[in-house]
């Protein structure tokens, strides 16, 4: 059972603990513009750091099919620049770039799915996430639900941290509901067209090449046609540059999300996160740009920019860790998510008050 690193200094209500922690993250993020003006503009950045990851994914792809990095490095050097667009994403959901120039906004939206093609709709997602910060932890909060949260630990879940559409459609048949087929075909126009493109390339890519290391380990090798040979080198190809870093991205990051978010005995702003910035965690934070550190932050201030969150992060811990915000709470994992009782709460913060570590 995993201990919570702190409990709350400060005898006040939660709606005066909240305002302490939002107070005080508005403050950092007001400093740090006035000391670094360039901060201020929003626009520019987000405009630089959607650029320059984009061209960072073309140059992988471009080093990859001139032969002068190999398929893992362009893996993972396009999962860490589409985690950069992830982040950019999440913000041109809430309107934090262009909101005044719509035109922009939007290409800007269609080129972070373009480029995360296995994702959802990120206009879709748009409901979803606003949903999600009205009834964050609750049965409504489809979101969340859509990545495991609320699930046991087990090979349901894992499959949908792999890949949230299949996962989430198995988990529709297995479901003792109706309107399965109205529920699914939603699930698909929601993925429609990259999403669904993607999931068809990556189980032809892995059908293609089990069935022919079981066929050749068998003494009967497969004579594939050059044209199916040739259609596999295209999907190859696909798989590399953008099909296999969003794999390695999505499961890095929903493991994180899923983690970090509460579902169940969610009563307040309090309870929806807590904060994942144990050293452990850093394989996967690696590929989601620090989100288990940093998301737990936006719940409190919704309209900071990501970068925003990185650099105020320490201030923004400080006071969280203070006022009651979980730290590390591993437990989670045997509690399917739920925010831990009062007395489990109360036991783990006296242990660590004692010197534990979680």
């Amino acid at each position: 059972m995993g201990m919570i690193e702190n409990e709350p200094s400060n005898p006040c209500s939660e709606i005066e603990t909240i305002e302490v922690i939002r107070s005080a993250i508005r403050a950092e993020g007001e400093r740090l513009r006035n000391n670094h003006p360039l901060l201020k503009r929003q626009n520019l950045i987000g405009a630089i750091v959607f650029l320059a990851s984009i061209a960072g994914v073309t140059l992988s792809a471009y080093g990859y099919l001139s032969g002068l990095i190999g398929a893992l490095t362009c893996i993972v050097l396009v999962a860490l620049f589409t985690s950069l667009l992830h982040e950019l994403e999440h913000d041109l959901i809430h309107w934090q770039y262009f909101k005044d120039k719509p035109l922009i906004h939007h290409l800007m939206m269609l080129g972070v799915w373009v480029f995360r093609p296995g994702t959802i709709n990120p206009w879709i997602r748009r409901h979803l996430h606003f949903l999600h910060h009205k009834v964050s932890g609750t049965e409504k909060d489809l979101e969340e639900r859509g990545i495991g949260n609320g699930m046991d630990y087990r090979l349901a879940r894992t499959l949908i941290m792999f890949d949230p559409l299949v996962g989430n459609i198995i988990k529709i048949l297995r479901e003792n509901k109706g309107k399965k087929a109205m529920r699914i075909g939603r699930l698909l126009l929601a993925y429609f067209p990259f999403g669904v493109l993607s999931v068809g390339i990556w189980y032809t890519f892995l059908l293609f090449h089990l069935v022919s290391v079981l066929a050749t380990a068998s003494g009967s090798p497969i004579a594939w046609s050059s044209t199916q040979l040739s259609v596999m080198a295209y999907l190859n190809a696909a798989v590399v540059i953008l099909i296999g870093p969003h794999y390695l991205r999505s499961f890095c990051l929903i493991l994180i999300s899923s983690t970090m978010h509460y579902y169940g005995n969610v009563t307040s702003l309090l309870k929806q996160t807590q904060v994942l910035n144990a050293w452990y965690f850093w394989p996967f934070q690696l590929f989601c740009f620090n989100f288990g550190s940093t998301h737990a932050i936006h719940h409190f201030v919704v309209g900071e920019p990501f970068y925003i969150r990185q650099l105020t992060a320490k201030a923004a811990h400080k006071v969280m860790r203070d006022n009651g915000v979980p730290f590390n709470d591993l437990g989670t994992f045997s509690r399917a998510n739920q925010f831990p009782e009062r007395s489990e709460y109360d036991k783990h913060a006296s242990m660590n008050a004692q010197g534990g570590q979680a």
